[in-house]
């Protein structure tokens, strides 16, 4: 099982200012544009430590001065004792309130093959390289992953509930309308917690990419015994609060040279039964293929040619070597079948070369280019998430997006 461990954390002081000003997404979500109204909240904003200014070389070595500055400043305080921090997020989905409760710790790192912590997506390479430049230059994990307990009877989320009766030590309210409170746990409500927690393989939710960069960063930091332990977020399968949302695709030009529209229908229909859909709004057609039979893609045509709705054909399927068990999941009929047997493309490459590009909304999916094609998908389940990682295998990158992401700037853990 995992091994869970409370850490001191290192937090915004009161002359730091409103921590809803000094709060961030997680990096990989912040564009130019977000990067820059984060910076105009306040000086002291978290996004000047994740995605740091400067020229490539001198980025990172600017974070760690920006860090090393505030904790001089007294801007950010180590606490005094080793705590774990039970987090409450407040949100709106699908036109209904929601709370979300988690755990904030540090687990200690572990090889995947050891079944202790379970991937679920496959990664793009370049941010490793990036989020290890970083780590090393600050000596600090500046966010956390996102995990998930499978909490079969609860105890985690019971727990978590009896601790959030007293007022919180931290709150904040972001401009995306997420309220957020933390309460500090030591002791043995502490140790309940993290028993809790631990008491199954720990499933990542989001944040791949910094669980293999915190491996190679142990590796590479040695005898530093903080570094073989990660920041880590952990939230109950039973909670109601947790969502999983589907991301969409777009290829920007047709498998082979022809005129986009009908080189994809017939290109499709090779391999897929396709059904004409009447007109449909954005949202329609994710409505649509969220009830549709399993592994279902709805298919947006470029010209405004309306949409198909994509089933697998069965030998098709199994010319393309994708069993049963994972024909039910759409990013794998998309990534291993329309990808890489129709067009011959891999995911990693595609989306460097600009051919492959990933859309949250059902509105960018199906605005397609010219020549080019969207790709609307549903929802993958939590247990089908869960039974592809128990078999040891990965989804394509970007499979589920966990809705809302786990904000960077509650707390830090230094190295």
């Amino acid at each position: 099982m995992p091994e869970l461990a409370p850490f001191c954390a290192l937090r915004f002081s009161p002359s730091a200012g409103d921590l809803s000003l000094l709060l961030a997404p997680p990096y990989d979500v912040i564009d130019e544009a977000d990067a820059e109204e984060l910076k105009s909240r306040s000086p002291h904003n978290c996004v000047r430590l994740i995605l740091p200014d400067g020229s490539p070389g001198d980025r990172y070595v600017n974070a760690a001065d920006t860090l090393r500055q505030w904790i001089l400043e007294g801007v950010l305080d180590v606490d005094p004792n080793p705590s774990v921090y039970v987090y409450r997020q407040r949100f709106e989905a699908d036109g209904q309130a929601r709370d979300r409760m988690a755990v904030f710790a540090a687990v200690r790192l572990t090889p995947f093959s050891d079944g202790e912590v379970l991937p679920h997506e496959r990664t793009h390479s370049g941010p490793k390289k990036d989020r290890l430049a970083l780590t090393l230059a600050t000596r600090t994990q500046l966010s956390p992953i996102f995990m998930v307990a499978r909490d079969g009877d609860g105890r985690l989320y019971d727990l978590e509930r009896e601790l959030v009766d007293k007022a919180p030590d931290a709150v904040a309210a972001t401009p995306d309308g997420i309220r957020h409170a933390m309460w500090v746990v030591s002791g043995d409500r502490s140790a309940n917690l993290l028993s809790a927690a631990a008491s199954h393989p720990l499933l990542i939710a989001d944040g791949h990419h910094r669980y293999e960069t915190a491996l190679v960063a142990a590796e590479t930091l040695g005898d530093n015994v903080k570094a073989a332990y990660l920041l880590v977020c952990i939230v109950s399968q039973l909670d109601p609060g947790l969502v999983v949302r589907p991301t969409h695709r777009v290829l920007s030009r047709p498998p082979q040279a022809g005129d986009g529209r009908s080189e994809w229908i017939s290109t499709l229909a090779e391999s897929f039964h396709l059904e004409e859909l009447p007109d449909l709004s954005p949202a329609e057609a994710e409505e649509t293929v969220a009830s549709a039979p399993p592994g279902s893609i709805i298919v947006a045509l470029p010209d405004g040619a309306g949409y198909r709705l994509a089933s697998a054909r069965p030998d098709a399927l199994v010319r393309a070597g994708i069993p049963a068990e994972r024909a039910r999941i759409s990013p794998v009929v998309f990534d291993e079948l329309i990808l890489g047997t129709l067009c011959g493309l891999e995911a990693d490459e595609a989306a460097h070369e600009g051919i492959l590009s990933y859309s949250r909304s059902p509105e960018g999916a199906t605005a397609v280019p010219d020549g080019g094609c969207g790709f609307v998908l549903p929802p993958v389940s939590l247990e089908d998430v869960w039974a592809t990682a128990g078999r040891g295998g990965r989804l394509p990158p970007k499979s589920t997006y966990f809705e809302p992401k786990m904000p960077s700037g509650l707390l830090f853990r230094p190295l």
